[in-house]
């Protein structure tokens, strides 16, 4: 081996998208409309969704909430008739939020923790693509401070700051030998940080008729002093030195728009699109702090494109306790086919989901979602490890929320 090529998974919207790893999942009103409802839905929530329309929120709320994401992949070598399937496991991102101000008031505060990107997959060590990948872990946490203003009635404005914590842990096998025939594996784990912001704009031409305009920026999450493991015989092991790597993982920015109408006076619509900047993440570079033949400085190229989807749904005020939801959306993946590796073996999507809001009381409500996506099958080879065959995906994740307001 002249270079170990050791890829790390970096974006996607994103529960990545990307594209598999984004994880849009922060408002279970919004999930169960498949992601619409922008403009729709002015709670505590928005502060991911538009911070703009913050400050149109009568008066102030927490909430905690949780989804739990299954993942479920299955490969297919060219020329076998074997399938591989990803081990089963949940991916539990959650997310907690809190706005607050003077009731009625002309500005609106707030502070969300939340993961927009993360998941696992678990491909075990018998399949075709172990060289490539074995598992994944990956959870970025952000927290985002924010501030609302509300400029008149209809006009409201607002933006936050935005910190990130991610968490790696990747691990694959290694195409070196010991006398008993078992293959070496080599694990890596790192801990990075990052910063950017998200603002928005939500405007009411009349009661009913609402827009909503949202930019995040771009996220470089930057992973200094990360562990690389190895586990290969020790007649290789000089070759294969323990020690640090540092790396860089380029979350995208997103401009999102969405509009909300009523349909008649308990049925509302909401539509929403989004155009995500993953043409930013051309490449992976690893430097790695131990050097040898066997184990140089690596840059893998990925080269996405930009992405979008579209999604919309309707909301239903069965009662004025209860409220029902509807939704579907298409995604277009970023990812071009000679760059589909195991850690999101990305392409196009189609999505279905539903959700309900019960009001307790004027101060505690709940609220459940499910959301199915649809990866479609896609046979490719991929240009760097030759790696021929068909992928296909289906993710399942059912959520719940509960929120306090007064």
């Amino acid at each position: 081996m002249k270079r170990l090529l050791l890829c790390l998974l970096a974006a996607s919207p994103v529960l990545a998208f990307a594209q598999g790893s984004q994880v849009n999942t922060q408002s279970q009103k919004a999930v169960g409309m498949a992601g619409a409802g922008s403009a729709l839905f002015i709670d505590e929530t928005s502060i991911v969704y538009n911070p703009g329309a913050l400050a149109k929120m009568e008066g102030n709320a927490i909430s905690v909430g949780a989804s739990a994401i299954m993942y479920r992949s299955a490969f297919q070598e060219a020329g076998s008739q074997d399938v591989h399937h990803t081990r089963f496991q949940i991916s539990p991102p959650v997310s907690v939020f809190a706005a607050f101000g003077p009731r009625d008031s002309w500005w609106k505060a707030g502070i969300g923790v939340y993961t927009p990107y993360g998941g696992g997959v678990d491909w075990g060590k018998e399949w075709p693509g172990r060289f490539s990948l074995t598992s994944l872990s990956m959870r970025s946490f952000y927290i985002q401070p924010t501030l609302s203003i509300r400029l008149n009635d209809k006009f409201s404005v607002g933006g936050g700051f935005v910190y990130n914590v991610g968490i790696v842990d990747l691990g694959r096998s290694l195409p070196v030998y010991g006398s008993d025939g078992r293959e070496g594996h080599a694990e890596l784990k790192g801990t990075g940080t990052g910063m950017g912001y998200n603002v928005g704009v939500h405007y009411n031409l009349d009661d009913q008729f609402a827009i909503s305009l949202n930019y995040r920026s771009k996220v470089i999450t930057k992973l200094e002093g990360g562990d690389v493991t190895f586990d290969v015989p020790q007649a290789l092991a000089a070759n294969f030195p323990n020690g640090k790597f540092d790396a860089e993982l380029p979350l995208p920015s997103s401009f999102n728009v969405g509009i909300a109408f009523p349909l008649s006076e308990r049925v509302k619509t909401a539509i929403d699109a989004s155009f995500i900047n993953y043409s930013i993440y051309k490449e992976l570079a690893f430097d790695y702090e131990n050097n040898t033949p066997a184990l140089q400085d690596t840059r893998s190229a990925k080269k996405y494109e930009n992405a979008f989807s579209a999604k919309a749904g309707i909301n239903y005020e069965a009662s004025d306790k209860l409220e029902l939801r509807v939704g579907g959306g298409y995604v277009h993946t970023p990812v071009r086919a000679s760059y589909v590796y195991p850690e999101t073996p990305d392409n196009n999507r189609l999505m279905a989901a539903g959700g309900v809001t019960y009001k307790f009381n004027p101060n505690w409500q709940l609220s459940a979602a499910y959301v199915f996506q649809k990866i479609l099958k896609r046979t490719t080879t991929n240009a760097e490890t030759q790696l021929r065959g068909a992928y296909e995906t289906n993710i399942h994740a059912p959520g719940i929320s509960i929120s306090y307001a007064w």
